[in-house]
């Protein structure tokens, strides 16, 4: 019976609807036709056809005898869409014959379409990419299939109608299209496996195929679902005997490859443990790119407590990654969480500390994984508690010590909360009159008294010793209590906000339920200390008990002021402000809904870092254990970097309050209590702290060496592959089918992963800023004593006799300027002796590589060739620095990491992402002996011998290979050494003040000539920019030097010649083109000189840093000497009104430096600092000159002299004499207070410190970056 076209029934004004449906879908690309066989599935037709209607056109179905009302169902469903079709109905004898009929009826129909897609009842179409239409041109396409159970295989769902496409197979059919097929990414189906025809599916199937197999016996297809359908039925010894005989036909490998794998499967179900073993080996050797047969072999020897054993199996897994290229029943759980998890338990175990690291990075993955179901990511979290390590471990300068204190009598000291007033260290300490029970579930008082809280002021020292406590009142104006059961401010988070100390506090007095709210109050010492100014914050939303925000105070961009704020949930991460309205809510990449607030946030490495905990409750002890984290938020409150977890003194209750810190600005400060009846504080180098914090999107996975990722989620899509050490044997990089290196991903695709940045480098600003946080990462790595300079290695052969070696000579000199002992290789190093008398050392390059490999390598390729050889080979055996010999250096290059790589912004058509103009290794790095051997291969080979084949080409594919993966932790953008990239040489041409795009930035530490592209032009005036690098003394001088140019007595021969020029260019050599603002106070060279023509100081300050601008302030009117780079205000230092006028015509935190070489009176002086030092940035240096000579007339008794002031607020954290403007309270914005000596003073009348640097407090890396000592 054939039902007639939906459409056709309808009347004419339905065909004109159609009619305008088929036009309106014709425009989203090729027309649909749904095809499929049904039988009383009225249970499933309703999820199956909603899922496809709106992207189909017409249908052609088949029924095979319902009786249950489907025929009415699919017409109705389908007439209510205004979608024509045809329902056919006819016998079913086998599943070729009957998905043959129905799709000769589509063949048939008169239905306009393009395409055909094949669906069935259970099966549910889900479309990623809604024009997946547009891109249909092929013969047939096949969709990925996912299962419930995590079985996932391709199975061909689409063909072209003129393809010709038949069914074959009596049952398990599978569909042939002349023309092949291609893999369709943008839609797939879910099977629910909930179709009518599964209530007698395996026995049915059986007997269909038994009676094909009568017919064809050695029908490959046949035998491997007849053994489906065995092992389906429980019939396991028939499913084994006929997986052994599929497996033993060959055939199509994937097939006979998963029928071993069935077969040992059956044996284990059968007891048969060495036939297990037996052919899950041969499973795998049989298909190496398939690790179900090795998570099988995981499970079974864990499952035998072989921990070891079980550990190198899903090692060997976990490096295969998931088979992109097969279409057969893949096991997406094996890859995503199956053998993670199996090795999460057995590493665990393991003696080997490298493996059972790996094992913990495994743990945690899964445990933070937001992608993954909920069991395995819930059976990791419970696991993590055995991997947990203590402080000390994960960070060996943890030190702590209980602090100092007595509680009063029936009392016990609790959760103390540290924080900074300044440079003094403060302490909340919280007593309470319970003890906690042993399970950590309850709290018992005395007698049933209700839970009192007290807190307690305390201050310490430097060495962390106590030196005053004071208790901390209720505020006068508390009222009483509505629940008396608990009372008082519990777990009081201290910070200082607007230079006075504040507190946030859980109060559960104020309603008759009890619940937890938070209270922010003010801490008044100005008599007995007290709370006051409090008030209770209550968020929008459903009423919840709200207990451990945490306060962070940052200051306001805009308008400079300082802001209160806490972080309230991390998952999702949302942030309020000091009235508890939402500033911002995202969703972490990580889940962390189980993190639990503890420290206040504090700045760190350019963001923000807290420690929290998470509880864990162990049903077997029947007790609670805490775990720590510290996370890192970024300044869009980002959820960026997490620790993994580990504990302080012991496991069981320990509760972090408080992180600070400590005025060396070297280490941070912990206040925690241990089983709420213990006060601790510690302390922990920063350093450590920045070490253990992996970013949340690429979190080390237990991977042992792979550039793989398996999870669906971003954390592994972004995987970088530096999960553990790299193991196994060099081997050779020539990459697979798919234009990858080895067998991971492709080289294009793991750099694109791990800088994003590359894919649009059209904007120079836009990749600087965009590539910033990514180069953040080497903030650690940079060293800070320049004794430590690492030396230079440089390979140049004369090849001209009549060579003036410019690039060369500019090269070298810019390194030895900058410090760096330097060493140039050669196979002539007679020729070179005129290096000599610049310090830089000569040596004959055959130490290195005998000159005969030299002379063939050059004779079949370049010099250049060569050069990408050598540097292997003399830093696998000297390590240092490499630099190409047109690399001008502008500063010191402090690297002190095992490995540096820096980025190019263009050439991934060749796949050059890595250049290797400069690089850094420790000697012996078995990268380096790695990447010379292959260079050498790769030349005997003929691989390769043109530029770049050994260099970039190779260093980009060995970093994208497994062998390599450890390396992309120290690979760098290119802002270091290739700002300016080989695409942009007519920039050298320009000035250097038009090329702030290029160059105005912290990160630029040299300059890379590409000269194999680029000729210099020495001879040129100075004015491009390649003039000033091919004579970088004269280009670039110090400013030591070009002071002495200038009319000033900063230089060593001008006036009072005070030369403080020396100690300008030791403080900010390091940002000369970086420096954005910069203010002088006193232009004139002396009192009487207001027809002053010039600002000698002003010029200096502009030729030393190309794009900074300057702001002059001073009594006399320079106004007719500005410009965009130069802005000048008449001010009056002694008067606060024209100091503020000043002021607000600047934005705060905009000066990178304030020079202070006005009226030189104390009182001025200190008003000024007071005014201007918010003008500063984070990190900036604030300096007041000639402290030694004060106008006459200042009364001592009114003002004390600013150098005892800064020298007392140095030594002692405070200012010891009168302070009327008071500076103490800036003190805690000072990171550093630095006084240098007037040559003329310190000659003239023997008096020391006339020059006071001060450096604004900012985020922790700035010291390093930015000093560069």
């Amino acid at each position: 019976m054939v039902s007639r076209p939906v459409a056709a029934a309808q009347g004419s004004s339905a065909a004109s609807a159609i009619d305008s449906l088929i036009e309106r879908r014709m425009t989203n690309g090729k027309r649909l036709c749904l095809n499929m066989i049904v039988k009383n599935e009225m249970a499933n037709l309703e999820r199956c056809l909603g899922a496809v209607a709106d992207h189909i056109d017409c249908w052609v179905i088949g029924d095979t005898g319902s009786t249950d009302g489907t025929q009415d169902f699919i017409r109705s469903f389908f007439a209510a869409r205004n979608l024509p079709g045809e329902l056919h109905e006819f016998p079913f004898h086998n599943f070729e014959q009957a998905r043959n009929e129905a799709l000769d009826h589509a063949y048939a129909s008169a239905l306009p379409y393009d395409y055909i897609l094949f669906d069935d009842a259970d099966m549910e179409l889900i479309v990623e990419d809604p024009g997946f239409r547009k891109q249909l041109d092929g013969a047939g396409y096949r969709l990925l299939q996912r299962s419930g159970s995590g079985l996932a295989y391709w199975n061909t769902r689409l063909v072209r109608r003129d393809a010709g496409a038949r069914y074959h197979g009596v049952t398990h059919e599978y569909l042939d299209v002349p023309g092949g097929v291609e893999e369709l990414r943008s839609a797939w189906y879910k099977d629910h496996a909930s179709g009518s025809n599964r209530v007698d599916k395996f026995e049915r199937d059986a007997r269909l195929l038994s009676e094909a197999l009568e017919k064809d016996p050695d029908n490959h297809r046949y035998w491997f679902y007849l053994a489906q359908s065995y092992r389906d039925a429980g019939r396991t010894t028939e499913a084994a005997v006929a997986y052994a005989k599929r497996a033993g036909m060959g055939g199509w490998d994937e097939e006979a490859w998963n029928a071993r794998l069935q077969q040992a499967r059956c044996q284990r179900q059968l007891g048969d443990d060495e036939g297990f073993i037996r052919h899950a080996l041969a499973a795998f050797n049989q298909r190496p790119q398939r690790a179900e047969p090795l998570y099988d072999l995981a499970r079974y020897y864990r499952e035998k407590g072989m921990n070891d054993a079980s550990a190198l199996f899903c090692e060997a897994g976990l490096a295969v990654g998931r088979p992109e290229q097969d279409i057969l029943f893949i096991e997406d759980t094996v890859y995503t969480t199956g053998l993670r998890e199996e090795y999460a338990i057995a590493a665990n175990y393991a003696r080997d500390p490298v493996r059972k690291d790996r094992g913990f990075a495994a743990c945690n993955w899964l445990a933070l994984n937001r992608e993954i179901g909920d069991g395995p990511r819930d059976l990791a979290w419970s696991n993590l508690y055995y991997y947990a390590q203590p402080a000390k471990t994960t960070m060996p300068s943890f030190n702590a010590r209980r602090i100092d204190f007595t509680a009063p009598d029936g009392y016990r000291a609790l959760n103390p909360s540290v924080t900074r007033l300044g440079r003094q260290i403060v302490v909340s300490q919280r007593t309470v009159n319970y003890e906690m029970t042993e399970d950590g579930l309850r709290y018992e008082t005395k007698n049933g008294d209700a839970i009192r809280t007290r807190n307690f002021l305390l201050r310490l020292n430097n060495q962390l010793e106590v030196q005053s406590a004071t208790e901390i009142l209720a505020p006068l104006d508390m009222p009483e209590p509505v629940y008396k059961g608990v009372r008082g401010f519990e777990d009081l988070r201290l910070f200082a906000w607007n230079g006075e100390l504040w507190g946030s506090a859980c109060v559960r007095e104020f309603t008759p339920e009890a619940w937890c709210e938070q209270v922010v109050a003010r801490i008044d010492e100005s008599g007995p200390c007290r709370l006051t100014d409090w008030r209770v914050l209550r968020p929008s939303g459903p009423r919840v008990h709200e207990k451990n925000w945490m306060p962070r105070v940052r200051r306001n961009t805009e308008t400079g002021a300082e802001e209160l704020q806490f972080i309230y949930f991390c998952d999702p991460t949302r942030i309020v402000d000091e009235n508890a309205a939402t500033v911002s809510e995202t969703s972490p990449a990580i889940s962390a809904k189980l993190f639990r607030g503890g420290s206040q946030a504090i700045e760190f490495a350019g963001g923000w870092l807290t420690l929290i905990h998470e509880v864990q409750w162990r049903a077997s002890e029947n007790r609670r254990y805490y775990l720590h984290r510290f996370v890192w938020f970024d300044q869009n409150n980002g959820l960026r970097k997490v620790s993994r977890q580990f504990f302080l003194n012991r496991k069981g209750v320990e509760f972090v309050a408080g992180l600070a810190w400590h005025p060396d600005e070297r280490r941070l400060l912990i206040s925690y209590s241990v089983a709420d009846s213990e006060s601790w504080l510690a302390t922990v180098d920063a350093a450590e702290v920045d070490a253990s914090l992996e970013d949340v999107s690429n979190l080390q996975s237990g991977l042992p060496a792979s550039g793989h990722a398996s999870s669906p989620g971003a954390a592994a899509d972004q995987s970088n592959g530096i999960d553990g050490p790299v193991t196994g044997d060099r081997r050779d990089l020539s990459t697979d089918d798919n234009g990858g290196p080895g067998s991971g991903r492709s080289a294009d695709e793991i750099f694109h992963a791990l800088a994003p940045f590359l894919r649009d480098v059209t904007s120079q600003r836009e990749r600087s800023d965009r590539s910033r946080e990514f180069d953040a990462r080497i903030a650690p790595f940079l060293g800070t004593d320049d004794a430590a300079l690492p030396r230079i290695n440089c390979f140049y052969e004369v090849m001209s006799e009549t060579a003036e070696h410019r690039t060369l000579i500019a090269a070298v000199t810019s390194m030895r300027a900058a410090g760096h002992p330097v060493r140039v290789w050669s196979y002539t190093p007679n020729k070179l002796e005129f290096l000599l008398k610049l310090g830089v050392e000569v040596r004959g390059a055959e130490d290195v590589v005998p000159r005969a490999l030299f002379e063939r390598i050059v004779a079949g390729s370049e010099i250049r060739y060569f050069s990408d050889v050598f540097r292997y080979a003399v830093l696998y055996e000297h390590g240092g620095l490499w630099m190409d010999t047109d690399v001008i250096l502008l500063r010191p290059f402090p690297f002190q990491g095992d490995h540096f790589l820096n980025l190019q912004w263009r050439g991934s058509h060749k796949g050059h992402f890595i250049c290797g103009n400069v690089m850094y290794a420790k000697p012996y790095s078995k990268h380096m002996r790695a990447l010379y051997e292959l260079s050498i291969d790769r030349f005997h080979a003929g691989q390769g011998k043109d530029f770049g084949d050994v260099g970039p080409k190779l260093l980009s594919d060995y970093v994208g290979s497994d062998e390599g993966a450890e390396l992309r932790s120290q690979v760098f953008g290119p802002m270091f050494f290739n700002s300016i990239d080989w695409m942009e040489l007519d920039r050298f041409e320009k000035p250097i003040g038009e090329l702030a795009d290029h160059l105005n930035d912290e990160r630029v530490f040299g300059l890379h000539l590409w000269t194999a592209r680029n000729a210099p032009r020495p001879d040129e005036t100075g004015t491009p920019l390649i003039a000033q690098l091919i004579n970088p003394l004269e280009g670039f001088p110090s400013f030591t030097t070009l002071a002495d140019r200038f009319n000033t007595d900063k230089n060593r021969h001008t006036g009072n010649r005070h030369f403080y020029a020396r100690t300008y260019d030791r403080l900010l050599a390091n940002r000369r083109l970086s420096m954005r603002g910069l203010m002088e106070i006193g232009l004139c060279r002396g009192l009487a000189e207001g027809n002053q023509s010039e600002t000698p100081s002003v010029a200096l300050w502009q030729s030393y840093f190309p794009f900074c601008r300057v702001i002059g302030v001073d009594l006399t009117d320079f106004s007719r000497l500005n410009n965009d780079t130069f802005k000048s205000f008449i001010c009056d230092q002694s008067k606060v009104d024209d100091l503020r006028r000043v002021a607000q015509a600047v934005d705060p935190g905009s000066l990178d430096v304030i020079i202070d070489d006005g009226s030189h009176a104390s009182f001025d002086e200190q008003l000024t600092l007071r005014e201007f030092f918010p003008l500063l940035a984070d990190g900036g240096w604030y300096f007041i000159e000639d402290l030694d000579w004060q106008p006459p007339g200042e009364d001592p008794s009114k003002v004390a002299l600013t150098k005892t002031l800064l020298r007392e607020i140095k030594d002692h954290g405070a200012a010891r004499s009168v302070d009327p403007f008071g500076i103490s309270g800036l003190a805690g914005q000072f990171a550093d207070i630095l006084f240098f000596d007037s040559h003329y003073e310190l000659s003239r009348a023997k008096l020391m410190g006339g020059l006071v640097a001060i450096r604004k407090r900012g985020p922790s890396d700035i010291s390093a970056w930015d000093l560069g000592e």
